[in-house]
């Protein structure tokens, strides 16, 4: 009878005191953002040990899933598609370079199962481009998870990738969303890739969120930011962080954050590099082909001045003008893959020419004074009797673009990538590698 009663008590105790139980006091929420095409080998390996831990956890991202790889260009996101779905992803808001490849790319992975959200995104008839938001039941707690997508996105997207949306205010969506989902939630969660200054001013405006995960901004906050009772986070990019918060299931939840670093020691996840591989497989040949040489090794920086000249050398333009946003990576010292190419330019931009009159050239010059992060080859000084002759990217000539005088000139498309003229520059820096004699 005593060693039955031991038994029983022992059971008691492990089921009280096991990580099952533990968690049902406490929602457990992990976050990514702007993860841009990368592996999420480690992250899956990461993941895998919370789930051990916490069996009820939601996993989220903020957006920007698509974009940022060769492989994601080339598959127009279907391995990073493929991956989340592998994962069990709870809910993603859509991000500007969501829309990368397309309206076509977006309703695919809708109907793959990707469970994006957005709440202010509306197609022509009214309705909502993805679900507008997802109810979680974890426990006896009701989960609200919505998302919103920058107003930007327009402007930071070809005119056709986003035809017919319309990006309404996020906190008027987001206020009569809750207006109308009052007490069917127990906690808000809102999935933000409005960057970190607009998420403060976000939470300032909508009561009622209490945990706000953002993206767009590569903002990495160790620990979150609390305005009021609205919890802020933000993990990084390029899944080098995972975020994780937990919320206590008792009276206000009192909720708090931190990030987990996902070291180059973390082991990759053996389903995840079998799947890595076998998409890395279907372009290997292509994409690790030598196709140049680099005397120096570039920062970011740098690259964005080389891709400039480049340009200008081409086209034979007065000037070359580039957004910062589209130049991604440095390059390696030495010999230059197509692989390293697609890394500083993923997007598949074609180079046009604009001729812009004096005025307009001055209108340009001025712009880019208030853009230090974008790239300019060219003359400062402008003679507003002259034409001139700009070289640059298509995404640059759209109306909506930072410089709209370039929609205005007159355009010259050359029915050439971006990539393929740097390729061509560090092709002829191979050959005049070997001419010198070089090894």
């Amino acid at each position: 009878m005593k060693k039955t009663l031991a038994i029983c008590l022992l059971l008691l105790f492990a089921a009280l005191f096991s990580p099952s139980a533990q968690g049902q006091d406490q929602l457990v929420i992990l976050h990514t953002n702007d993860l841009h095409g990368q592996s999420l080998a480690r992250l899956a390996t990461l993941l895998a040990e919370q789930r051990e831990l916490h069996p009820d956890l939601l996993w989220v991202d903020a957006g920007d899933l698509f974009s940022g790889t060769a492989i994601s260009n080339l598959l127009q996101g279907k391995a990073e598609e493929a991956a989340v779905l592998e994962l069990g992803l709870d809910a993603i808001a859509l991000g500007n370079h969501d829309f990368d490849f397309g309206l076509e790319a977006v309703h695919r992975s809708l109907q793959a199962g990707v469970p994006w959200v957005a709440v202010n995104v509306l197609q022509q008839d009214g309705t909502h481009l993805a679900a507008p938001f997802f109810l979680k039941q974890v426990g006896d707690v009701r989960v609200l998870i919505t998302g919103v997508a920058t107003p930007a996105t327009p402007r930071m997207s070809f005119p056709e990738h986003v035809a017919g949306l319309t990006f309404a205010d996020p906190a008027a969506a987001l206020g009569q969303l809750l207006e109308e989902q009052a007490g069917a939630f127990d906690i808000c969660l809102v999935l933000s890739h409005l960057g970190y200054g607009e998420d403060l001013l976000l939470a300032q405006q909508v009561p009622g969120i209490k945990v706000i995960i953002g993206g767009h901004t590569h903002t990495v906050l160790s620990r979150p930011v609390r305005i009021g009772d609205t919890l802020i986070c933000q993990a990084g990019a390029n899944g080098e962080y995972l975020g994780r918060v937990v919320i206590n299931l008792e009276e206000g939840y009192p909720a708090q954050g931190e990030l987990l670093r996902i070291e180059a020691s973390t082991p990759p996840h053996p389903r995840f590099v079998e799947l890595d591989q076998h998409f890395e497989d279907l372009f290997a040949a292509q994409l690790d082909e030598v196709i140049g040489y680099s005397r120096f090794g570039y920062v970011k920086n740098g690259m964005g001045i080389l891709l400039t000249r480049a340009l200008q050398e081409f086209t034979g333009a007065d000037a070359a003008l580039y957004n910062g946003g589209g130049v991604r990576a440095g390059l390696p010292r030495g010999a230059v893959t197509r692989r390293d190419v697609f890394a500083v330019e993923p997007f598949g931009n074609q180079v046009v020419v604009v001729t812009l009159t004096g005025a307009q050239m001055a209108e340009l010059l001025e712009i880019k004074s208030l853009r230090s992060s974008d790239f300019f080859e060219g003359p400062r000084l402008v003679d507003t009797s002259k034409t001139y002759r700009i070289a640059t990217s298509d995404f640059l000539t759209t109306p909506e673009s930072s410089y709209p005088m370039l929609a205005a000139g007159e355009i010259h498309k050359l029915g050439v990538p971006v990539r393929q003229v740097l390729e061509d520059y560090l092709r002829e820096q191979v050959l005049e590698k070997a001419e010198q004699g070089v090894r």
